[in-house]
């Protein structure tokens, strides 16, 4: 019988991380928000992201630096207030890689999310996190069967919905409506 699913302990992990970043630097008043909206968003975005990451290792650029990975958790929190305006005013996503990895990703977004996200500090913490969680786990042979940039990809992943969840508790704590929230 086929296995219709698995299960990732390194998946499970990560996300514990990153959540526990989260909630140390008390970042969310309540529960994450789930989205079908969001969903599509995040699924879009990291499509292209993770062919970004393929043409580089084509080009030789098999790893990436310390700094461009901070680059990426940015560009996620980023993206993830771009994807929450465009839900809320009912717009198509259009994301670019402009910054994705030079730590200069634009911030398209309803005002009141660029004062608020720029306030704040959850991208270089959840990077932070991330980097100490690898750090920790680098001797850890299972994680040397991975590909880096999958344990990578999945911090980034709860980066952009955690960070989507900041901007829909600001935008409501403001009194905007959030459609299907």
């Amino acid at each position: 019988m086929p296995v219709e699913f698995s299960r990732s302990i390194l998946a499970q992990a990560v996300a514990v991380a990153m959540i526990e970043v989260v909630q140390k630097g008390e970042y969310l008043k309540g529960a994450m928000i789930a989205s079908p909206v969001l969903s599509e968003s995040e699924k879009e975005l990291f499509v292209k992201m993770l062919a970004r990451i393929n043409e580089r290792r084509k080009n030789g650029q098999t790893s990436l630096n310390e700094d461009e990975i901070a680059s990426l958790f940015n560009f996620v929190y980023a993206k993830a207030a771009e994807a929450v305006t465009n839900m809320v005013n009912i717009q198509p996503d259009n994301f670019d890689l402009l910054g994705m990895l030079d730590g200069k990703a634009p911030l398209y977004a309803d005002d009141r999310l660029v004062g608020h996200f720029k306030k704040l500090n959850l991208a270089a913490d959840c990077a932070q996190g991330y980097l100490d969680w690898f750090a920790a786990n680098a001797s850890n042979a299972r994680l040397l069967t991975y590909d880096p940039i999958l344990p990578l990809f999945e911090a980034l992943k709860w980066c952009f919905r955690l960070s989507c969840t900041l901007a829909i508790e600001k935008l409501e704590s403001d009194g905007r409506k959030i459609p299907g929230a």
